[in-house]
């Protein structure tokens, strides 16, 4: 039985996907091998990972009213997920242009759009949702008052708050005390600490930081215990989308009462599995692929 909510508070974005062999260096004009168009945004992508691995995830976002909005809406009702999606009539709705090379490595480039408008409504929404021992979703797409915001709702009713500082910005350290799990890589853990020691972190009152190591895996610390938790191996075609894919499973097992070790495991063999896929959303797999894939890589 589902015993928590998850709500995620976030961007969601269409993404434009080119594939090619290789990234074109300053000046040039290369030939792609592939085109094609789905539903982004680091919080839409959360949604989607979270209610694709058995969570139930609830949406709260905004879009433009261009051609690109209903096509966003759509595509969170195809995948199931719940949502509060409000239409701002001033905005586009938000894009991302994605270059993807042969080693499944990406580029990526964001038009935020709507996503930049995040009103009163959306929080209103959450404060009346939002409930004790739940979990709430947060990245770094939408603006920093409305993370801080949705972090004292989420405090005053008991909830427990995942936060992605993706993409990174050093005013993101203000969000640190408030989230109960923050989820930099290593690049991002610079920005926040101008260090690479991850104890920096629970120095500016992070309560448990999930550093992600890329193919290493991920580094679980808090004041009591320090461990890794390895990746899986796999062969990528496409990195896109793979830490949001962590992100939202990772909520869904909390929500099913996992310990934090297999918490950790049920996400990195989500975020496996979604690489050797292409897209952000689309890639993300379903429980049971899970499960599966856990158990033949015992």
């Amino acid at each position: 039985m589902q015993k928590r909510s998850i709500y995620v508070l976030g961007s969601i974005n269409i993404d434009l996907v080119v594939y090619a062999e290789r990234f074109p260096e300053n000046g040039e004009t290369i030939f792609g091998k592939e085109f094609f168009i789905n539903q982004g945004g680091k919080g839409a992508n959360q949604a989607v990972a979270s209610k694709k691995s058995g969570g139930n995830a609830t949406f709260i976002g905004r879009v433009g009213t261009d051609i690109f909005a209903n096509m966003a809406i759509n595509s969170l009702k195809d995948f199931g997920v719940g949502h509060f999606v409000t239409k701002d009539e001033n905005s586009q709705t938000g894009i991302a242009l994605i270059n993807v090379d042969n080693s499944g490595e990406n580029r990526i480039t964001i038009i935020e759009g709507a996503n930049g408008k995040f009103g009163e409504d959306e929080l209103n929404f959450l404060t009346s949702h939002l409930k004790k021992d739940d979990l709430l979703l947060l990245q770094g797409e939408i603006h920093i008052d409305k993370n801080l915001k949705a972090t004292q709702i989420a405090k005053k009713v008991g909830a427990y708050v995942i936060f992605d500082p993706a993409p990174v910005k050093s005013e993101f350290t203000e969000l640190i005390s408030y989230v109960d799990y923050i989820t930099p890589n290593e690049i991002e853990l610079r920005t926040l600490t101008t260090s690479n020691d991850p104890y920096e972190l629970l120095n500016k009152g992070a309560k448990n930081v999930i550093l992600k190591l890329g193919e290493k895996g991920v580094r679980f610390i808090n004041k009591e215990t320090d461990f890794v938790v390895k990746s899986f191996k796999v062969e990528a075609i496409d990195t896109t989308g793979a830490g949001d894919t962590f992100n939202g499973s990772f909520a869904t097992a909390l929500s099913k009462g996992y310990e934090i070790e297999d918490a950790l495991k049920f996400a990195n063999a989500a975020s496996a599995i979604s690489v050797t896929r292409k897209g952000a959303a689309v890639s993300s797999p379903i429980y049971e692929e899970i499960i599966k894939f856990l158990e033949a890589h015992k």
